[in-house]
């Protein structure tokens, strides 16, 4: 089930089964006129956002403190692939946060792409 979201790149959806699991998925770029806050409301005991957030944990100093601090004000945990996610840098931006729940991330080796920056896979 569709949840109403008016924030630019972002889908809210339940799955509903035993339990309902909120899954959030975004595009982040810098340019974004949202704030990590702003997808606070849409987040669950039990959720999964995923997506290009343009934020490596690991590398991107101050911006990435911001970002872990809300996901763990949020109960958030990141789980990233081990490979970098860009063509441009040598960064993870792309990966998954979980509330409620562990997930696994798997790595697929593409060809690249001429007009994304983004690894496809084929």
């Amino acid at each position: 089930m569709r949840i109403e979201c008016k924030l630019p790149n972002v889908c809210v959806l339940d799955i509903i089964g035993e339990e309902i699991l909120r899954v959030v998925g975004i595009y982040a770029p810098e340019s974004k006129p949202w704030t990590w806050e702003d997808l606070s409301p849409f987040l669950s005991n039990k959720c999964v956002v995923f997506g290009d957030f343009n934020v490596d944990i690991d590398q991107d100093g101050k911006k990435a403190e911001i970002f872990l601090a809300w996901a763990d004000t949020n109960f958030l945990a990141p789980f990233t692939p081990e490979l970098s996610t860009s063509l441009r840098s040598n960064k993870i931006i792309d990966y998954a946060l979980a509330a409620g729940l562990s997930i696994d991330i798997q790595n697929y080796s593409v060809k690249p792409h001429p007009y994304t920056d983004f690894l496809p896979i084929e």
